[in-house]
């Protein structure tokens, strides 16, 4: 009998409908959150909302704070190795790696505006941000280490961290700007890094 594990066609179809299970459990996270309030919603209103049970739920979600946010943001095997293959400039194939990983990754414009309302008005949702936001920033490190060489691991840290701050930043104004497209967010993501670059070495 065949392994489905091992199957390359079947692995891809379980991550995206995982994918799909995520982000339709966030998205009644948020109505609920919207209708009563984040301190009124709990685990267990959400999986009846959702139409699972709780231990579906947590097979998801750790907590309410992690299904309001949605799915972490992260790098697929894919981007990862064209990224450790590429030749071209660190911020070129920064840019590319973003651009592949955000279209993969893509959320609502009004999901990332319901977030963003979100984290300004509830403390306890903004640590649960920036824990995933370090996160991010650890793969980045360790993606950049590499690419800069021995004695460069401060600079990879620091670096990741540029990029993260960068990253959000383009992607909130994608998520405010109807017209906007993701290609632009990321045009727009590069040009600021080479801001950075330019303003330090200035």
């Amino acid at each position: 009998m065949k392994n489905s594990s091992s199957d390359p066609l079947s692995q891809p179809l379980r991550d995206r409908r995982r994918q799909q299970t995520l982000r339709e459990i966030q998205a009644v996270t948020l109505r609920l959150i919207d209708r009563h309030g984040f301190d009124a919603v709990s685990t267990e209103m959400i999986a009846t909302e959702a139409g699972i049970s709780k231990r579906t739920f947590f097979n998801y979600y750790l907590n309410k704070e992690a299904a309001a946010l949605g799915p972490p943001l992260t790098f697929t095997p894919e981007a990862l190795e064209a990224f450790a293959a590429a030749r071209g400039t660190l911020v070129d194939d920064m840019a590319e790696l973003l651009r592949v990983t955000l279209a993969a990754h893509t959320k609502r414009k009004d999901t990332i505006r319901a977030i963003a309302a979100l984290l300004d008005k509830t403390p306890l949702l903004v640590a649960t941000f920036r824990e995933s936001m370090r996160q991010l920033n650890r793969q980045l490190t360790a993606l950049l280490a590499p690419r800069l060489g021995p004695g460069h691991a401060l600079t990879a840290d620091i670096l990741g961290e540029v990029v993260v701050v960068v990253l959000g930043r383009a992607f909130l104004q994608w998520g405010h700007d109807e017209s906007m497209t993701l290609d632009a967010a990321v045009d727009l993501l590069r040009a600021e890094m080479l801001a950075v670059g330019r303003a330090l070495a200035a």
